[in-house]
């Protein structure tokens, strides 16, 4: 399994749901309507995570951070 430290940049963020959508498991709505990091995954903030990825988690990861029309979703791996 691949790990990933996944961070969403609030501020770029325009709340279009379509990382939802794509990844439920990781992906939720805040308060002010903007993408964060699901409870489960969470890390330093609501914006940071850390997912240890089986292959259908790693795509739906890689098709949110692509499909981002603000490219606020990035990717780091780890493993």
């Amino acid at each position: 399994m691949a790990k990933y430290r996944v961070t969403i940049d609030k501020d770029a963020c325009i709340g279009d749901g379509i990382c939802i959508s794509i990844c439920p498991e990781v992906f939720e709505f805040d308060d002010e309507g903007k993408a964060r990091v699901t409870e489960k995954y969470r890390t330093a903030s609501n914006y940071e995570g850390e997912v240890e990825a089986n292959e259908e988690l790693e795509n739906c990861l890689t098709q949110a951070e692509s499909m981002c029309p603000t490219q606020a979703i990035k990717l780091f791996k780890l493993e």
